[in-house]
């Protein structure tokens, strides 16, 4: 008869190693959640904006609103403003419109509510204040007024609504269609290879291998975020 002696306490502490190895790695990426929304969100604050500036160059009559004037689609003429907000759980992306700052190129005051007037399409009246009458040009004719004039749609009637619109399209459309599929994110989350490239010190070390494993499977920066 033969008889073999299989020794399994060295099997049994590789396995117990796997399993805290398996157990750090989702602490890991826990640890890491919040940064990860944080780093998401800054990409997707950048992408934002740069995307209203392409809408804004290709497309001026619909969006030269939410820029100073002679400014439409450069970033440091933009009248808007995005902040984000993050947890554990949660991203919140917030906008405003800003003040204008510079005076209008042909009645040389400063129009300070244009981006909010017109993108809401606010009706205007305008009236004489320091004059007795109100000159301005309408289609090359310069016209001389006593009388109060009233716009319905100023900025043009392309630019009511163009900016709360574009935001949507982004969120709806553009986010996981293009920008988050080209980015590479989904390619690096949609297989965890930081946890293959550990899990050998895993079964040695356990737990804290995997918590350095997780971390790094949720670190996005250098795939296309800064």
């Amino acid at each position: 008869m033969i008889k073999t002696n299989f020794d399994t306490r060295n099997l049994s502490k590789i396995l117990g190693n796997t399993v805290k190895y398996s157990n750090g790695f989702i602490d890991g990426i826990n640890i890491s959640q919040t940064n990860f929304n944080k780093d998401l969100g800054n990409f997707i604050k950048d992408a934002l904006n740069k995307y209203i500036d392409a809408k804004a160059r290709s497309n001026p009559e619909s969006f030269h609103h939410i820029y100073e004037w002679e400014m439409t689609g450069q970033p440091n003429g933009r009248l808007f403003d995005f902040s984000i907000s993050y947890t554990k759980n949660l991203i919140k992306f917030t906008g405003k419109l800003l003040p204008s700052r510079t005076p209008s190129p042909n009645s040389g005051d400063v129009f300070r509510d244009k981006a909010t007037i017109m993108e809401d399409s606010v009706t205007i009246t305008i009236e004489p204040k320091d004059a007795n009458v109100l000159v301005f040009e309408n289609d090359g004719e310069t016209i001389f007024t006593s009388a109060s004039v009233t716009i319905e749609n100023p900025g043009g009637a392309e630019v009511g609504g163009s900016f709360e619109n574009a935001i949507q399209d982004f969120f709806n459309n553009y986010i996981s269609a293009g920008l988050l599929r080209g980015s590479g994110i989904f390619d690096k989350l949609g297989y965890p290879r930081e946890y293959l490239q550990k899990f050998s010190q895993g079964t040695k070390y356990g737990k804290n291998p995997g918590i350095v494993a997780g971390k790094e499977y949720l670190n996005i920066r250098g795939i296309g975020i800064e």
